[in-house]
Formats: C-alpha cells, structure tokens, sequence
C-alpha cells in the first residue's frame, strides 16, 4: 500500500498542478520527483485517489473553477470536477475536492489539472493517492 501526499506550487489560470514535496511515501507502486507535475505509476493496479484543489480568484465577480485528472495526458472525464458559479459575492475562494477509484497501469502518468477561464491563482493542492488491489 502506498500514500502520497503532495502540496502545491503556486500557478494560474488552466495548469497542471506541481506538487513541492512528498510527505509520506510507502512502498514503490508510485513515485514523484518534488517539483513536478507527474506522478508516475510504477505497479499495475487499482488506486484510490483523492485530492483537494484550493483556487483563488483576486477579485470579486465571476467564479469559477474545475478540476480533472489525466492519465498520460488523456483527460479522464468522468474525473470533471465543477465548482459552482459565485457572481458578485465577497467570497473569491473555492475549494474542490474529489476521491475517485481507477485502474491505472505500470508506466502510467498520472496528473492533477487546475482548469478555468478565469484567471485562478492555486495557493495549495494536496493529492493522496493509495493503491487498493
């Protein structure tokens, strides 16, 4: 079995997610190079991946941000992850989050992407990816 937990470095806007560090790592069915975008999928399973993507927009208005998962850069659409239009409100902060099971296999790249029209600052992700069978 295996964890990862990985936090953000800042980007904006429509962007693969760099996670900065590997928090707790256990066994080898995956790896990531700090800095990265890519977790690289080393054993052939079934994975249990859940994430938190916290985007911020600097100005009041129009709202809204998504979020989905690619695997050798192939978006997985069933992974679409919506956030809810906030129009003329105080609040300019979102927080998506999502747990999602697939079969991924050796060899496969697995990324996290932060996807908007709007000009979206990402201040922190975390992304836990655990291989279940």
């Amino acid at each position: 079995m295996q964890l990862q937990n990985l936090e953000i470095i800042q980007h904006s806007g429509t962007t693969t997610i760099k996670f900065s560090q590997n928090d707790i790592l256990v066994g080898n069915a995956l790896s990531h190079t700090p800095g990265s975008d890519e977790i690289l999928i080393n054993q052939t399973g079934i994975y249990q991946v859940s994430y938190q993507l916290f985007g911020v927009q600097n100005v009041t208005g129009t709202f809204n941000f998504n979020s989905i998962l690619s695997v050798n850069n192939n978006p997985l659409q069933d992974t679409f992850n919506e956030s809810p239009v906030i129009r003329n409100s105080t609040s300019n902060r979102m927080t998506l989050t999502s747990t999602v099971i697939l079969r991924l296999e050796a060899g496969d790249i697995l990324k996290l992407n932060g996807v908007s029209i709007e000009d979206i600052r990402y201040d922190n992700a975390r992304i836990d990816i655990e291989k279940i069978a």
